[in-house]
């Protein structure tokens, strides 16, 4: 079930990598998929090192700007039922469209774009 609402592993792991705030997640990857943080088994979590943490999509929102400006053109952020993007009405063009597995994937995708593009 949480397979359909969190970030797939390898791109948590980049999110991770970026800096990707983690302090509000309650998900994490555990042999290998995700799982409630509170549900590990306690005598377990001190011995594991580097848990990765997967996000919602709500999470991955809450870090996404509403707009960017990319070569003097203003993108307002999109959200349709399979993909998320960030769209320009002046020029009616389509920045960095990603559609992926489910929308916290997808919306991360874009949050990682943007980290690396400088753009935030």
């Amino acid at each position: 079930m949480l397979e359909k609402i969190c970030t797939d592993l390898e791109t948590s792991k980049r999110l991770k990598e970026l800096g990707f705030d983690d302090s509000e997640s309650e998900f994490v990857y555990w042999n290998g998929k995700p799982e409630y943080y509170h549900n590990l088994p306690h005598f377990e979590i001190g011995r594991i090192e580097d848990l990765i943490t997967c996000y919602t999509l709500e999470q991955i929102l809450s870090e996404l700007p509403d707009i960017i400006e990319v070569n003097n053109s203003i993108y307002h952020l999109m959200i349709s039922k399979n993909s998320i993007y960030y769209f320009s009405h002046s020029k009616l063009e389509v920045f960095a469209n990603y559609q992926e597995n489910n929308l916290s994937t997808s919306s991360a995708k874009l949050w990682i774009k943007l980290k690396e593009d400088k753009i935030i």
